[in-house]
């Protein structure tokens, strides 16, 4: 089973795997794959839009149309920390954790700790403690 806490947008075409618990205020955008087991933390926004407008060149309001999705992968018991926010594109990989106020611009390799703004990886692991 699956926790969604309160507040929470999961929009049409989002995938959702077991076990996972997603905390209030989260944003899971179109396009965004969740495998099992991953932990989403309170406040963290997903997106699938490189280059966001609201409008066209004409003036005219943007569809669907006008822009191309990008997907992002969750895999499996990955822990993403409150706060953060995740780019298109991105996969964030196996067991791998995100430190709270991230912003993730790269993938994430499995097993693997990052953190801070762009997200990068701590060459001592025991320095998150």
């Amino acid at each position: 089973m699956t926790s969604v806490g309160p507040f929470v947008e999961i929009q049409e075409g989002v995938v959702i795997g077991r076990s996972c618990k997603i905390q209030s205020h989260s944003m899971i955008c179109e396009g965004v794959t969740i495998e099992d087991n991953v932990f989403v933390g309170h406040g963290v926004m997903f997106t699938n839009d490189k280059f966001p407008r609201s409008t066209n060149e004409d003036g005219s309001l943007q569809t669907k149309t006008d822009w191309t999705l990008i997907p992002t992968l969750v895999k499996t018991g990955a822990s993403i920390g409150t706060g953060v926010t995740v780019l298109p594109g991105v996969t964030i990989g196996r067991n791998a954790t995100i430190g709270a106020g991230s912003v993730v611009t790269h993938d994430v390799d499995d097993f693997q700790i990052v953190y801070g703004n762009p997200a990068t990886c701590s060459e001592n692991p025991n320095e998150i403690r």
